[in-house]
């Protein structure tokens, strides 16, 4: 059973933030280590690209988010 169209987007909303905490952390951490404004945005947008892609993977993977195929569908 896929959850509802609202669940997905919780879901989303949770990856987003998670994402956005993970791109903070990661420029904080690069600027503190020496590295300049820009290049600390840089770093972590790199880091929000990847935590972002990680988790929409995973919810995918499990069955949590998409589908527009028919695959292991139930109904």
């Amino acid at each position: 059973m896929r959850p509802t169209f609202s669940v997905q987007a919780l879901l989303m909303l949770l990856a987003f933030v998670s994402a956005l905490l993970i791109a903070v952390v990661a420029g904080v951490l690069s600027h503190s280590n020496g590295v300049r404004a820009a290049g600390a945005v840089l770093y972590g947008g790199g880091a929000f690209i990847a935590w972002m892609t990680l988790c929409v993977s995973v919810l995918t993977a499990l069955g949590l988010l998409g589908g527009a195929g028919g695959a292991g569908r139930d109904d």
